[in-house]
């Protein structure tokens, strides 16, 4: 990757006071992005030239989960670094989606799974994870989670 700064896009569903979080297999190949396998993710990806981030968002959630999502709001922007890759990851929330959940890239994801955040799984993808904790710093007074309409 180089000396190129990449965007990437991480959108965080919410049904239920719940999460949608995808198990990301153990045996993955590196496809460019941060190498993490055998860590649960959520839904997200590389935004493509000419393409809107909220672009990028629906067309990444509805290739690996096979949800259509809307309402999507910014949440934060942070930096993902790793030695020789740097990406700029969009977070984004919404509780607005439709369609029948499923296993959309399975040589990527093995699972996907709604998840509470007061019991989430132990290995979460940095990105995912680094997106979590902010969530759940900003929300730490509230019962329920909020999509950012605060």
């Amino acid at each position: 990757m180089g000396d190129t700064i990449k965007v990437g896009i991480g959108v965080m569903i919410i049904k239920d006071n719940r999460i949608l979080l995808g198990h990301r297999i153990a045996g993955g190949k590196d496809t460019g992005g941060i190498f993490e396998p055998d860590s649960w993710c959520l839904p997200g990806g590389k935004q493509e030239y000419d393409e809107t981030i909220f672009e990028c968002a629906k067309r990444e959630v509805k290739e690996e989960t096979n949800l259509d999502v809307w309402n999507l709001e910014v949440f934060s922007a942070v930096d993902d670094i790793q030695p020789h890759k740097h990406f700029v990851t969009i977070q984004m929330i919404t509780k607005d989606y439709t369609g029948h959940l499923e296993i959309m890239e399975p040589e990527k994801q093995d699972e996907w799974k709604w998840f509470s955040l007061e019991r989430l799984p132990e290995k979460i993808y940095s990105p995912s994870k680094k997106f979590i904790d902010a969530y759940l710093a900003k929300n730490k007074d509230t019962d329920k989670l909020q999509s950012g309409d605060e």
